[in-house]
């Protein structure tokens, strides 16, 4: 009986975050049309900076990235984040920032633009996880995946690769992809003002 009924509230909880999952996507992809846009001019050094981190434009991995912000609290933060989202989702989310990465620097290779040393130091995991955050951060105060991509690589280029991980992954984990993105940018910028206290 105790076994059911663990078994039923399981079943119930999975379902809650199944249908609180489909709703933030709806919203995600809804969103779109009405994100705000980032017109600026991109930080390529931050950009730079989150490239290198990720072990360069030869050899980048998100999962090389993920542990040089996360330092310490990778382990605990991965967990987290398969608890809430599942690992499917999670792996889901490292795969298209990889693909995302490589298609930034085909775009920008193709287009003969080169990226400038650096900044902050890619092995600053505070400074680039908190410079990362505050690019994501739009003038309504609210933070957004698509602004911060915008932040570092123009607005058009965003547009292109949205469009090229819709049609290589699906705009279903793509929207996936934001979700878990937005929840790990925000569990690190509570732990580093945590930390800062």
């Amino acid at each position: 009986m105790m076994h059911c009924l663990l078994s039923r509230a399981a079943f119930t909880r999975r379902g809650v975050t199944a249908a609180f999952l489909a709703g933030l996507m709806a919203l995600t992809l809804v969103s779109r049309a009405d994100a705000i846009v980032y017109d600026g001019t991109p930080d390529l050094a931050l950009t730079s900076a989150m490239v290198a981190a990720g072990g360069g434009p030869e050899h980048f991995s998100s999962s090389t990235l993920f542990n040089v912000v996360t330092g310490s609290q990778s382990g605990s933060e991965a967990t987290k984040l398969t608890n809430q989202f599942g690992a499917a989702d999670v792996k889901n989310t490292f795969a298209i920032f990889d693909f995302a990465v490589n298609d930034v620097i085909r775009i920008v290779t193709a287009k003969h633009i080169a990226l400038p040393p650096p900044s902050p130091a890619p092995t600053d995991a505070k400074a680039l996880a908190v410079a990362l955050y505050q690019a994501g951060m739009t003038p309504k105060g609210v933070w957004d995946v698509g602004y911060m991509l915008e932040h570092l690589v123009t607005h058009p280029i965003h547009h292109v690769m949205m469009r090229d991980i819709d049609a290589k992954f699906s705009a279903d984990k793509n929207a996936r992809f934001h979700i878990v993105l937005a929840q790990m940018m925000d569990d690190l910028a509570m732990a580093y003002r945590t930390s800062s206290r």
